[in-house]
C-alpha cells in the first residue's frame, strides 16, 4: 500500500439533508445534494490522502452555523470509534459574520477561527460607506479573537475593497477566492490593484484559493497569485483548499461540480502554485498552505 498524502483544507462546506431540509423550497434554484464530513473524510482517506487540517467554513445558503459545530461534534465521535483512522484529523471552522448570530459564547469555541461575510455577486455600488462599520459590526469585530480573522467572499475585487475598507486596522482579514471571480477582467484591473495595494497597507490580509472560481484554468489563476506575490508576499497566499462540494458554475454556465472533485481540486492548486513557484522561486509549499499556521494556531 503506497504512503498516504498529506494534506490540509482550507475551505470546505459539510452539511447534512437536515440542513438542507431547514431552506427547502426558500431559494431560487435546486439544493446542492448533502455534503456530510464523514463521506468526505472517507473518499479521501480511501483514495490515499491523509486530511490532516480542515476548514469547515459557513455555507451561504443556510441561515447560521449551527452545521459547523454539528461536525466537530461528528469528529469527535469517529475519533472515539476509530482514531486510528481518523486520529490524526484537526478541524476548525468558520461561522456565519452576523453581528447577532456571531456572539461572544459562539466566538469563543476553542475550534472557531474566524467569522465570514458573503456577498457572492453584489455590486460595489451596492456597499454603502457605513453597511459594514455601524455599531453592531464594531461590537463583532471587537469579539474576534487575536487569532481570528474575518473571512470575505465577493466576486468583485471592489466589493471586496469596499468592505475591507470599513474593517478595523487590527482585525485580521482573509479574503476568498484570491480577491476576484473575474479572470477576463485581469490582474491589472483597477479594483484588483487597489485591493492589494490596502492589503499590503495593513499587513494582516491573506488571499485564499483554490482559484477556480477566478479561472478554471491554472495559468490564468496563477497570473493573480503571482500579482498578489509581487504586491503583498507569498507569505499571504493560501491555495490548498478543495471549496468543496463545488456548488454553482463558472462564467460560462459549466458546473463546477462536473469539473472539479477533490482529487481535481488539489492537483489544480499543485499546477497554480508550480506556475507561480517557477516565475518566483517561492517555494510550492509555502504557496499551498505556508499561510495556514498564521490562521489556525
Amino acid at each position: 500500500m503506497l504512503p498516504s498524502t498529506e494534506r490540509i483544507d482550507s475551505h470546505v462546506h459539510f452539511y447534512t439533508s437536515d440542513d438542507l431540509h431547514r431552506v427547502a423550497g426558500l431559494l431560487p434554484y435546486d439544493l446542492p445534494a448533502p455534503h456530510p464530513l464523514t463521506a468526505y473524510l472517507d473518499k479521501l482517506i480511501d483514495a490515499g490522502i491523509a486530511p490532516t487540517v480542515i476548514n469547515n467554513v459557513h455555507l451561504s445558503i443556510l441561515p447560521d452555523s449551527e452545521n459547523v459545530f454539528a461536525s466537530f461534534n461528528e469528529l469527535k465521535q469517529l475519533q472515539a470509534a476509530n482514531p486510528l483512522r481518523y486520529g490524526n484529523v484537526k478541524l476548525v471552522g468558520t461561522i456565519k459574520a452576523d453581528p447577532v448570530y456571531a456572539t461572544l459564547e459562539r466566538l469563543s469555541h476553542p475550534q472557531v477561527i474566524g467569522a465570514r461575510i458573503v456577498l457572492h455577486d453584489a455590486r460595489p455600488e451596492t456597499v454603502t460607506p457605513d453597511d459594514f462599520s455601524g455599531e453592531q459590526w464594531l461590537a463583532l469585530y471587537g469579539r474576534l479573537q487575536p487569532h481570528q480573522h474575518l473571512h470575505l467572499y465577493a466576486k468583485e475585487a471592489e466589493t471586496n475593497l469596499r468592505v475591507l475598507r470599513q474593517v478595523p486596522d487590527d482585525v485580521r482579514v482573509v479574503i476568498d477566492h484570491l480577491g476576484s471571480c473575474h479572470a477576463e477582467r485581469g490582474p491589472a484591473e483597477a479594483a484588483y490593484v487597489a485591493l492589494l495595494a490596502e492589503a499590503k497597507r495593513r499587513g494582516n490580509v491573506w488571499f485564499k484559493g483554490p482559484g477556480y472560481r477566478t479561472s478554471a484554468q491554472p495559468e490564468e489563476t496563477a497570473r493573480f497569485v503571482l500579482q498578489i506575490v509581487l504586491a503583498v508576499g507569498a507569505g499571504k497566499v493560501l491555495l490548498e483548499a478543495t471549496d468543496a462540494p463545488h456548488v454553482g458554475t463558472d462564467n460560462n454556465g459549466s458546473p463546477y461540480a462536473s469539473q472539479f472533485d477533490s482529487n481535481k481540486t488539489f492537483s489544480f492548486v499543485d499546477a497554480v502554485a508550480r506556475h507561480v513557484s517557477s516565475e518566483t522561486r517561492m517555494p510550492v509549499d509555502q504557496l499551498l498552505r505556508g499561510a495556514f499556521g498564521q490562521l489556525v494556531s
